[in-house]
Order: C-alpha cells, then structure tokens, then sequence
C-alpha cells in the first residue's frame, strides 16, 4: 500500500527534477540504451547518461510514484463509495532475465472505465500475494474498496480468484468474444460433419442446434444454452450420427463449450441487453491496456528481459505516463517542477 509522504523527496542528487522526468518519460516509452543516445544528443553536457543510469534512474521513479497516494486525496477514506466502475482484467508474459526457475513470468493488467468516460491503466507482476497488489492497483485507481463495479474477465480461474478476494459483490461478466470464438470453432466442425459422404445432411440440424443454444446464451438463458448443448452430446450417441466422418472433432469442441460456460456460469449476463445498453460486453478494451502496457514496449520487437522481483517501478512508470499522471507526480514531489517551460510567458512578458 502507498504510504503519505512528507518532504519532497529526491530522486537523484544534484540532478534537476525536469531532466529526471524527462529520462523516466523517454524510458517508459523507448529502450533504455535509445533513451541515453537521445539525452546524449539533446543535452550539451559531458558525462551524459548511460543505459544503467537511465534504467536506475527510471526505477527510483517509479519507487517513489508508487508511495504517492491517489491524487486529491491526502488521507483516503477507505469506506467511501466512488461512481460504479468497469475493470477489466487481462494478462500477458514478458521474458525473465533469469532462465531458472522460469522463463517467463506473468503480468497482470487492467483497466477501469469511470461514468464519466475517464480511463485508468494499471499494471503489477504476479508474485505471492497478488490479492494485496490488485487490491493497491485498484484503490490507485481511485476506486474505493466496496464501490459498485462490474469486473470482465476471459475466464481465467486466477483472475476470478482475485476478483472474489478483492471485490466479492462486484457484477461479474464473461468476455462475449471468447464464448463466441469457442461456438465458432463448434460451428466450423459442424460444417465438415460427413462431408463427401451420405450423411452429410446431418449437417443442418447440427448447425441450428449450435446457432440455438448460441441464441439462448446471448440473451441470458444460459441454462437453456446448456441444456440444448447437452442434449446435442446425447445425439452423437445414436448409432446412424457417432461413426460419421467428422462426428468426434464436432464433440471434442461441444464438450470444451460446455465445460468453459459450465466453469463461468456465474459471470454469464443477459448480452444482448448489455449490448443494447451499451454497456461493455468484451474484454477489448483491456486487451488494449495489455498492449499498451506491455507488448509496444516491453515485450515485441524490444527483446528485452526483466526480473519478476523489480519490473514494479517500471510498470508504474509506463502506466503513469500512458495515463497522463506522470507529470503530476512529479508537480507533487516538487512544488517548482516545470517540465514545459511555463515561466517563459512571464520571462517574456517582462
């Protein structure tokens, strides 16, 4: 949890909080040797940053972002209630610097929609007590512990561990599109079924018992979805459908359904109602913060390793800058920060 500071605090001896802000910005976006040639051109100083001064630099940011409680509020009320909020969580894999014990470790990202549109990015490594840093990623966020929300998920069991530790009343809702994908890959089996054979006519009855319960699940009758699902399976016992070609792909992906909604059966909404109210049906829009966060700087063309134990200040920075709070840290760190020349109208004008 963050804790209230008191004096400012200093980021690096001797060096000026605008040129420290601007190292942090540069390296949450560009890799850390990049960010060091470009302070390296752009500064007429010897002794110019390296890539190690630029990576300690930015972590001792982060460290001290982290401890800076939610802007506007000295000391949280804990049992306030803020607007009902969306969360949506999502994770990605960045590559650890240590092959042993793993090779990649987990990041878990997310992203709150306010009423008011707003949008808040948040990011943490998934380590022991990830309750706890979900918990601290939330309340940065703004939202207070026990606020009305909605948390979408793609149904990773993790994920909804979490949920269920951190906000145990929120609203759940199973991401529409990875239930879609899953009958679409049903669907497509169901189109081969006894192709090139006789029984080929199987194919239609089939295909309108998939497109049914689909039907039914999109309109919140997930428990008649279900139903029809399984009476499907029962179809393929009889003696003129189970030997067709075909027929044991169709039921491999029949059962992956069933078992994916029977696991997410509490987070299985009305989604045409959602839909009309236009409301958030997908995780989309989170799997964009993993995106952002992660794969643009982190993980893609980057090539870049990181410790599980010391990626937090980094993520921070990243979320910060991506969430346009960066530079109010740093006003609130130093009361004369001025990372774009705001004295020069008033140089000028005298």
């Amino acid at each position: 949890m963050w804790h209230i500071l008191s004096p400012p605090l200093t980021l690096e001896r001797g060096i000026a909080p605008e040129l420290v802000y601007v190292t942090a910005k540069f390296a949450a976006l560009a890799p850390f040797a990049k960010v060091a040639d470009l302070l390296a051109e752009l500064l007429p100083v010897g002794g110019g940053a390296n890539a190690g001064t630029v990576r300690n630099r930015t972590r001792r940011v982060g460290e001290h972002i982290a401890r800076l409680p939610p802007e506007g509020v000295a000391y949280p009320d804990i049992d306030a209630v803020t607007p009902a909020v969306v969360i949506g969580l999502d994770g990605g894999y960045l590559r650890s610097r240590h092959r042993r014990p793993e090779r990649n470790f987990e990041v878990l990202a997310g992203k709150v929609l306010n009423v008011d549109g707003s949008q808040h990015r948040f990011a943490f490594a998934r380590k022991g007590n990830s309750a706890s840093e979900f918990a601290d990623a939330v309340v940065s966020a703004g939202v207070r512990l026990g606020t009305p929300a909605t948390v979408l998920c793609d149904g990773d069991p993790g994920l909804w561990k979490l949920q269920r530790q951190v906000m145990p009343e929120a609203t759940l809702v199973l991401d529409w599109f990875h239930i879609a994908m899953r009958f679409e890959h049903a669907l497509q089996a169901a189109r081969g079924l006894g192709a090139g054979t006789l029984s080929d006519y199987l194919q239609g009855h089939l295909i309108r018992e998939l497109e049914s319960a689909k039907w039914r699940v999109w309109h919140g009758r997930s428990s008649a979805c279900l139903g029809r699902l399984a009476r499907l399976m029962h179809w393929f016992d009889a003696a003129h459908v189970r030997d067709v070609k075909g027929a044991a792909a169709v039921q491999r992906h029949i059962n992956d359904l069933i078992e994916y909604l029977y696991a997410n059966e509490l987070a299985l909404v009305n989604y045409g109602r959602r839909h009309r109210d236009r409301l958030p049906i997908s995780t989309a829009f989170v799997e964009s913060a993993v995106n952002e966060i992660l794969s643009k700087r982190m993980i893609k063309k980057q090539q870049m390793r990181w410790n599980r134990w010391t990626v937090q200040p980094f993520l921070d920075v990243r979320v910060a800058v991506l969430n346009n709070t960066l530079a109010g840290s740093f006003r609130r760190l130093y009361s004369d920060f001025q990372p774009d020349n705001e004295n020069h109208p008033k140089q000028l004008a005298a």
